[in-house]
């Protein structure tokens, strides 16, 4: 693992970056409650709410939520009345100019009445490494944020590039994907990790049955070839 110590932020140019942005007010914080959320949002000339384009074809819509990171895990998600919220903001990369197309399409989900999983989606330009370090620094409060390579990534269902907290007791953890930045609970990632085996379980349950139906069919189904 490799720490985002002060030497290797400075040499990477993100100091200046979390420094002026840690000073500021958050935009996001992991535990809030959907209220706490929107009122830090949407204020005047900061953010709003994101609604899809009225002229946007459906076709290009499920394209978009298709690139959701975690749209490959929709099945492992809570499904119980109430478990589970999702807002969406929009939030203006330009101060002051909430209709200019570069800004970021923020993801938040509750479990429970508190955000575990919040995804940004630079859009209008390309996310880079100084805003990925900007807004993990608005995270970090008094812990260290450590890079770590996907290789050597512990049981995880989402994967991720950055942990806080401990190494062996990990409160968040962050995931670059392509201009999508995930910052999650790590107790929600152990969640979803308890669920995923469960399910692959009953999976394997499941085909076995399978398996064993069209073999005792099988032979009643080519007879007479």
């Amino acid at each position: 693992m490799i720490t985002l110590s002060r030497a290797w932020l400075r040499k990477a140019g993100f100091v200046s970056a979390l420094a002026a942005l840690s000073a500021g007010p958050a935009l996001a914080r992991l535990g809030d409650s959907p209220e706490q959320m929107a009122g830090r949002i949407l204020q005047p000339n900061v953010g709003k709410n994101f609604s899809w384009p009225k002229d946007m074809t459906e076709r290009e819509r499920s394209r978009q939520e298709n690139e959701n990171p975690l749209k490959p895990h929709t099945y492992l998600l809570p499904a119980g009345p109430g478990e589970w919220q999702e807002q969406i903001f929009w939030k203006s990369a330009v101060k002051s100019h909430l209709s200019n197309e570069s800004g970021w399409r923020i993801h938040a989900y509750y479990y429970k009445g508190r955000s575990a999983v919040e995804l940004y989606r630079r859009t209008g330009d390309t996310l880079n490494d100084f805003e990925v370090a900007a807004i993990l620094g608005r995270m970090r409060g008094s812990d260290t944020w450590r890079r770590v390579e996907r290789k050597e990534n512990g049981p995880t269902v989402i994967g991720y590039d950055f942990e806080l907290g401990e190494a062996n007791a990990p409160v968040l953890r962050a995931r670059k994907q392509g201009d999508w930045l995930v910052v999650f609970n790590a107790r929600f990632d152990a969640f979803l990790l308890e669920r995923k085996m469960r399910w692959d379980e009953t999976e394997a349950v499941r085909k076995e049955a399978e398996r064993k139906t069209q073999a005792e069919k099988a032979p009643e189904s080519v007879e007479g070839i």
